[in-house]
């Protein structure tokens, strides 16, 4: 991994300290450690003895935060997982660890991914169309483009990337693999802008979003992943502890105040509780959004949404 492409600022770090356990010693979980962007400020702050868990499905992302980090190894216990976050807790629990005390959920492609073009993720860079956060994995974009049928691109525009404007795209799509095969993001921004509407063009932000959207969560299970690690992520939660997630869309968003609601309602205490069951408390009860000061500095934190929750 290149330097150049490494960089990664954090987005409402600032939020996110502020609801960190103080002045204690905890188990404190990174399910998506990225470039240790969140991860380094936290363990800055981190009682002596402490103990921490960083997760990520980015081979080259934990390897360069492995490097990051070693400064803290003399006074806090680092570990690493290279997993989906969905999959990581019940990795987790066979290795004896039992619950955290801290967790952070950072969805989505972090700066590096979306800035090195190899890994084919923007639309700004001509690149294979790849968008695979997992080296590993072997589904890719480009499989998803020349081999889907109608309907199974349909359903990855319209529904996993809300396209509103996708049909003659996906049209164009079959008839142009029938000749060649569509090989890389320049050739697919390309084939969307010229077969959406011009109402489509004049709106704000670029054509190709929505569309690339869908093929990332479809490549990668981001959906059916925060689900179930979100779901597997509160019920880990040791008393007192506090999950942070960050979403960057109103469908992410959704998820996580639903699933929130539904631990967290009277609803939900007066019919489900028993002895061996925890409630929770939302300590966000509106999302908190970015500073505009934060937008100024880094644009990427504009469509950042943050909730948080503790157990009782």
């Amino acid at each position: 991994m290149s330097q150049e492409y490494s960089f990664h600022q954090p987005v409402m770090l600032a939020e996110v300290l502020s609801f960190l356990p103080k002045k204690k010693k905890i188990t404190y979980l990174d399910m998506t450690l990225g470039r240790a962007g969140h991860a380094s400020a936290i363990l800055e702050k981190l009682s002596i003895g402490s103990t921490f868990y960083g997760v990520d499905r980015d081979c080259e992302a934990l390897s360069y935060s492995k490097k990051r980090l070693e400064v803290y190894e003399k006074n806090i216990s680092l570990n690493y997982l290279h997993s989906t976050f969905s999959d990581a807790i019940p990795k987790l629990k066979k290795q004896g660890v039992n619950g955290v005390d801290f967790l952070l959920m950072d969805i989505g492609v972090s700066s590096p991914q979306f800035d090195d073009p190899k890994r084919g993720f923007s639309y700004r860079f001509d690149a294979p169309l790849d968008m695979r956060m997992n080296q590993q994995d072997s589904l890719t974009a480009k499989e998803i483009i020349n081999t889907y049928s109608k309907e199974e691109l349909i359903r990855v525009f319209r529904d996993l990337g809300e396209c509103k404007d996708y049909y003659h795209v996906v049209e164009k799509i079959l008839t142009v693999r029938q000749e060649k095969e569509i090989s890389t993001t320049f050739e697919l921004v390309d084939l969307i802008k010229e077969n959406v509407s011009y109402q489509t063009l004049k709106k704000e932000g670029h054509p190709a979003k929505q569309f690339f959207l869908g093929l990332r969560y479809e490549v990668n299970g981001e959906i059916a992943q925060l689900k179930k690690g979100l779901q597997e992520a509160i019920s880990f939660l040791n008393s007192k502890g506090r999950l942070v997630i960050i979403t960057f869309n109103s469908e992410e968003d959704k998820i996580v105040k639903d699933l929130f609601k539904s631990v967290t309602s009277s609803a939900h205490k007066d019919k489900y509780k028993t002895k061996d069951v925890e409630d929770y408390t939302l300590l966000t009860k509106k999302p908190l959004l970015p500073t505009q000061q934060e937008i100024e500095e880094n644009h990427r934190a504009k469509p950042s949404i943050l909730r948080a929750l503790e157990r009782n």
